[in-house]
C-alpha cells in the first residue's frame, strides 16, 4: 500500500471518527429520553401512572384540553352540584362513574337528591353517593325538572305529567298540576368556576398517557413521530459505522504487527 493511499485511509478513518462521535451525542439524547420514560412505564401501576393527573396549564393546552364554556349550578344546602361538559362535580369533587345531563338538585330531608337524565342520586350531607333511582324504582321517565312542594314533598316534572313520591321514594302518584319550588340552575361563582377549571383540566390527562406520547414521539404530533423514526435509523447507523469502524481498527492494528514483524525479521 502506498504512502498516499495511507493517508487517505488515516484521513478518512479520522473523519468518520469525528462523525461518529457527534452522532453518538445526538443520539444520547433520545436514549436518555427514551430509557427514562420507557423505565417509569414499566412501573406504571406501582406509580399510579394512571391515575396521576396532569396539572400543568401550559401542557394542558399544548393537549387541547379546554374546559367546556357552559357550566350550570344547582345549590344544595350550603353545597353546589355543576355540570361541566359531561361531568358532574360536588363542590369541586368530581362524581365518579357519572356522566348524564344534569337536570336539577333539591335539599330533602337529611340529604340531597341530584336529577340526572334517567335518574335520582341521593347524596350524604359530606357528598356521598348513598343511592341510584332508576326507572325500574319507579322514578318517570323523561324527567325536565325537579323540586319541593309546599308540604315538603319530593316533586318531578316529567314528559307525561307531575309526579310526587313519598320520603321513602318508594311510591309515585302523578297528579295534572303541582304547586312546587323548582330547583332553578344558576352559572357559578367566579371563584367556584375557576376551581371547577383546574378540576376539570386536572382529570383530563393522565402521566401514562404523557409519558407515553413522550416514548413515542407523539407529543410532537406527526412530525414527533418522525423525529422517533429518524432517531431509530441514527441509532442503527450508529451501530453499523460503530461495527465498521472497530473493524477497520482491528484490520490496522494486525497490519502494524505484519509490519513490525516484517522489519524486525529483516533486521
Amino acid at each position: 500500500m502506498t504512502r498516499h493511499r495511507k493517508k487517505s485511509r488515516a484521513r478518512l478513518l479520522r473523519s468518520l471518527y469525528m462523525w461518529h462521535r457527534w452522532l453518538g451525542l445526538a443520539a444520547a439524547a433520545f436514549v436518555i429520553v427514551l430509557s427514562l420514560s420507557g423505565l417509569l412505564l414499566n412501573h406504571t401501576e406501582e406509580l399510579a401512572l394512571d391515575s396521576r393527573h396532569v396539572h400543568s396549564r401550559s401542557l394542558l393546552d399544548w393537549y387541547g384540553i379546554r374546559v367546556p364554556g357552559d357550566m350550570r349550578s344547582f345549590t344544595v344546602g350550603d353545597d353546589i352540584v355543576t355540570q361541566v361538559g359531561e361531568r358532574i362535580y360536588w363542590n369541586t369533587t368530581q362524581v365518579p362513574q357519572i356522566s348524564a345531563r344534569l337536570i336539577g338538585a333539591v335539599d330533602f330531608a337529611d340529604f340531597a337528591v341530584v336529577a340526572i337524565e334517567g335518574e335520582l342520586l341521593l347524596f350524604s350531607r359530606r357528598g356521598e353517593l348513598i343511592e341510584r333511582l332508576g326507572g325500574a324504582t319507579g322514578v318517570p321517565a323523561g324527567m325536565q325538572a325537579v323540586g319541593m312542594s309546599p308540604d315538603g314533598t319530593f316533586t318531578i316534572h316529567a314528559a307525561h305529567g307531575y309526579y310526587r313520591t313519598d320520603d321513602m321514594f318508594l311510591e309515585w302518584s302523578e297528579t295534572d298540576t303541582l304547586d312546587a319550588e323548582w330547583a332553578q340552575a344558576e352559572a357559578p361563582a367566579p371563584a367556584l368556576r375557576a376551581a371547577l377549571e383546574q378540576a376539570w383540566r386536572g382529570a383530563g390527562l393522565s402521566l401514562e398517557r404523557v409519558l407515553l406520547d413522550i416514548h413515542s414521539g407523539r407529543i410532537l404530533g406527526s412530525r414527533g413521530v418522525y423525529l422517533m423514526d429518524a432517531a431509530a435509523l441514527l441509532f442503527l447507523v450508529l451501530a453499523a459505522s460503530g461495527v465498521w469502524l472497530w473493524s477497520r481498527r482491528r484490520a490496522g492494528i494486525r497490519e502494524h504487527r505484519k509490519t513490525r514483524a516484517a522489519h524486525g525479521g529483516h533486521h
